[in-house]
């Protein structure tokens, strides 16, 4: 028995303590080491050892033990170079191991969920992290964003959307405006980059309440162009919002025109919007 016992650490040198004995006792009894890691594979104590690397269904490991145990490590690793202690990182890891190994998540993609979770919300404005957290149930810690940035149920261009809208979001916050969720994943369907909302909502808080006061001057009863309106003109071309800006900025020109005394240049959304 001590003979298969020192075979068996040099054949599979990541089964330990008991795993070890087992799989030395069934070489021993089958004389086949094949035959004896299919048994071990199968028993409980290897499924709380390497949970989820057993497949039921193909009678298979995902991984043999050398690979499984550097994976997990990788995954540790990575969330390391981003300041989570190993410790937390195994309680982290503790209830999306086994999705993550299930929705075979290489060492390669995990490491580029958590930098796409950091660069895009952990170090991002304060905004950008809020509306990720109340928007997608995510707790506002860094461990509970990356977390919910490496849910196996979700896929990675799921991961990807939601951390554009939140950035859309957090963007829109910081000028003041509110979004729904509905209403960032649309603009970044539309295409719309963090970047590009920012600009959206700077000229918004820089347009808006001129168009508006264009707006009361007028004293027609006409509700004020709306945040969502402005939006519609100059993402989503909207016609009917196009014009309704043009009309404001064409009347605030003729106010200006030498008939009311010094000139001004209008267009200044629609130049906006054809830009």
């Amino acid at each position: 028995m001590a003979t298969y016992l020192e075979e068996a650490e040099l054949l599979y040198p990541d089964l330990t303590g008991t795993l070890l004995q087992l799989f030395a006792a069934a070489w021993a009894k089958s004389g086949n080491p094949q035959t004896a890691i299919r048994e071990v594979r199968q028993t409980d104590e290897y499924k709380a050892e390497f949970p989820g690397n057993y497949n039921t269904e193909t009678g298979q490991v995902r991984y043999n033990e050398t690979t499984y145990k550097a994976l997990e490590q990788s995954y540790i690793g990575t969330l390391a170079e981003y300041g989570i202690p190993a410790q937390t990182s195994k309680v982290l890891l503790s209830d999306k191991f086994v999705g993550l190994l299930e929705g075979e998540v290489s060492a390669r993609e995990f490491q580029q969920r958590v930098s796409s979770a950091y660069e895009g919300i952990v170090d991002n404005i304060q905004g950008v992290q809020n509306f990720f957290s109340t928007n997608y149930n995510v707790d506002l810690t860094p461990e509970a964003i990356f977390m919910g940035a490496l849910d196996p149920s979700v896929g990675e261009e799921i991961i990807s959307g939601r951390i554009t809208a939140s950035q859309i979001g957090g963007e829109a916050a910081k000028a003041g405006f509110t979004l729904t969720r509905t209403e960032a994943e649309n603009l970044r369907k539309a295409g719309l980059t963090q970047q590009q909302a920012r600009q959206l909502y700077t000229a918004a808080q820089r347009e808006l309440p001129r168009l508006r006061d264009i707006q009361s001057r007028q004293d027609s009863g006409e509700q004020q162009l709306t945040i969502e309106e402005f939006t519609q003109a100059v993402v989503f071309q909207d016609p009917d919002q196009l014009e309704n800006i043009r009309r404001l900025e064409a009347e605030e020109e003729s106010m200006f025109s030498p008939v009311g005394g010094a000139a001004r240049e209008g267009g200044r959304v629609t130049g906006l919007v054809e830009g």
